[in-house]
């Protein structure tokens, strides 16, 4: 089969990391012809420049004004930005190979722009020489909104990124709108272009938890989407179609973007501020930290109120968080994370629950890495748990030898991987595991549910679900925050993520269909953190038929927290 040859649309040769990313994969990948550089359009002649400087003074002088100044505040916004956005993300502001792009074949080509610069076409002879090369798709990395021929000129057309949800989000800059008016989640979408701005056919859609900062969260939906870009390219080059676009969907919102250098102030005054007060009132006093605990209660089938859900004590300087319920020998046992501020690792403890009582047995699985979400399950005579090891790049699975105090390392079911808060779920004779992995690797669990299935538990070879990974990609659904199994159905419990705010809340949705093809479930219900005194958090619940137990969070001070 032919390789696919891929053309990529770029302002010049000085893209970022992100489009470098993309073209270093299509040159590196045996499926792809060499990728072929589309550029030259964005013309910087100082001509121009001048005359369309003098066309914004003789229109309007305060317009000139205010652009200075909204070169001025962002230049603050990014200085400011840059050095929180380069812990997380290393990448950010790392220089591209230039050599490299300029050894690529590049086709020239001048470009049509619009009087206002937004849009951008080109002549017939542009496309002459882009038909030339045959290309099977176009990706658009630069600037411009495409218009004419060129979105027709190869047999998969031109596909883009939109680095926001566009069913809230049109417009720019990127990451930018939600987190100044505190939208809980921010999205990207990948597209095939079409005439209609706005319209074009949506491949693929993701939305992640909004982070505090637009430049964090900018990094972040470019780190995530580039991923699902390139596993869209390696799709096309293996099954040569692209995968169905979304069904039709009406657009009403406003088009976001800078008018005025207000925003700007708006932006600094109610985002960066209170972050910077904050971080002084934190040297003096000591973080704020959320300290989780947990609740439980004989639920008599889920008629017992949160609020009557009897408080188990943290230990002193620790916090107790994802509870999970186990039956064993007439008993109920309720398994949690036990985080020690000391080392700010995660053990597995277990409390045994007696009526009205409850028996704080201690920690009974550590390791050198952080372990949390401690989901226990039976196998015939054998007891299993599955923590969360994500520290650990891996997914592990325990055997009790004594219960509850002794287990052991059975198989590694996954390794080399980001992925948290692992649940499964048997169907007749197949295993079907739910986890949150983090495609891009760098750690992000919030939003992402992959199911993976086998015949065999003690397996190392699991197998995605046909229907194709992740079958979730949204802040607000995909996080695993608990199961219960009822009358013969199975619910999954899912995280729900506020603006900057982990584990704010969580819902209830009833699995329907789990197979190895299609996953469905409905949502039943909605949990918001109202059920206890001053509590700010809550995204854990977990029941057998008789008790149940859900967790939740308090602010406090991380001073006080470690030492009460």
């Amino acid at each position: 089969m032919r390789k696919l040859r891929v053309g990529f649309l770029l302002d010049d040769l000085q893209p970022n990391h992100s489009v470098q990313e993309l073209i270093d994969f299509v040159d590196q990948n045996e499926q792809f012809d060499p990728p072929i550089l589309i550029t030259g359009y964005q013309n910087k002649e100082p001509k121009l420049l001048i005359k369309k400087f003098i066309g914004k003074l003789n229109k309007n002088p305060f317009k000139i004004l205010d652009s200075f100044l909204k070169y001025f505040l962002l230049r603050v916004i990014k200085k400011y930005e840059t050095r929180s956005v380069l812990k997380k993300f290393p990448k950010y502001k790392v220089e591209v190979n230039t050599e490299r792009l300029e050894s690529y074949e590049k086709i020239k080509v001048s470009g049509l722009w619009s009087k206002s610069f937004l849009f951008l076409e080109f002549t017939n002879r542009d496309l002459t020489s882009i038909s030339e090369y045959n290309l099977d798709c176009i990706i658009r990395c630069g600037s411009g909104i495409l218009k004419g021929k060129i979105l027709d000129i190869t047999e998969y057309g031109v596909i883009s990124f939109h680095h926001g949800d566009n069913r809230v989000n049109r417009g720019g800059p990127s990451g930018f709108w939600e987190v100044l008016e505190g939208k809980p989640s921010s999205g990207f979408i990948i597209q095939k272009l079409n005439q209609e701005l706005d319209g074009g056919a949506v491949l693929h859609r993701g939305n992640l938890m909004t982070n505090h900062l637009w430049l964090k969260n900018r990094a972040m939906l470019k780190e995530k989407s580039n991923i699902f870009m390139m596993q869209l390219l390696l799709d096309l080059a293996v099954k040569r179609k692209l995968p169905d676009s979304e069904d039709l969907r009406l657009h009403g919102n406003r088009l976001y973007k800078f008018n005025s250098s207000y925003v700007l102030f708006r932006y600094l005054f109610t985002v960066i501020t209170p972050i910077i007060i904050n971080n002084l009132v934190k040297k003096v006093l000591s973080p704020m930290t959320k300290r989780w605990s947990v609740a439980y209660s004989y639920h008599n089938k889920f008629s017992t109120s949160l609020w009557r859900y009897k408080e188990i004590i943290n230990p002193k300087g620790r916090f107790l968080a994802d509870p999970f319920v186990f039956e064993y020998g007439g008993n109920n046992y309720i398994f949690v994370e036990d985080l020690f501020y000391k080392d700010n690792k995660g053990r597995i403890s277990v409390i045994k629950i007696n009526d009205d009582r409850y028996e704080f047995i201690g920690v009974v699985l550590e390791e050198d890495f952080h372990l949390s979400f401690p989901f226990v399950f039976r196998d015939g005579n054998e007891i299993y748990m599955i923590p969360e090891s994500s520290k650990n790049s891996d997914i592990r699975l325990y055997r009790c030898e004594k219960f509850p105090n002794k287990w052991v390392l059975d198989q590694v079911l996954m390794s080399n991987i980001s992925a948290a808060d692992t649940m499964l779920i048997k169907q007749e004779e197949t295993w079907f595991m739910l986890t949150n992995k983090c495609s891009a690797g760098i750690g992000d669990h919030q939003a992402e549910l992959h199911i993976f299935y086998s015949d065999e538990l003690k397996s190392n070879s699991w197998q995605p679900i046909s229907s194709g990974n992740p079958v979730i990609f949204d802040s607000q659904k995909g996080r695993n925050g608990g199961i219960i199994s009822y009358k013969e159905k199975i619910y999954r419990v899912n995280q729900v993520h506020g603006h900057a705010h982990y584990g704010k809340s969580f819902n209830i949705n009833e699995i329907i269909k789990i197979t190895k093809d299609e996953y469905i479930e409905k949502a039943i219900s909605s949990v918001e953190p109202n059920f206890k005194k001053s509590i700010v958090s809550t995204h854990h619940f977990s029941a057998n038929d008789s008790i149940a137990a859900v967790d939740f969070a308090r602010y406090q001070r991380r001073r006080l927290a470690s030492r009460s």
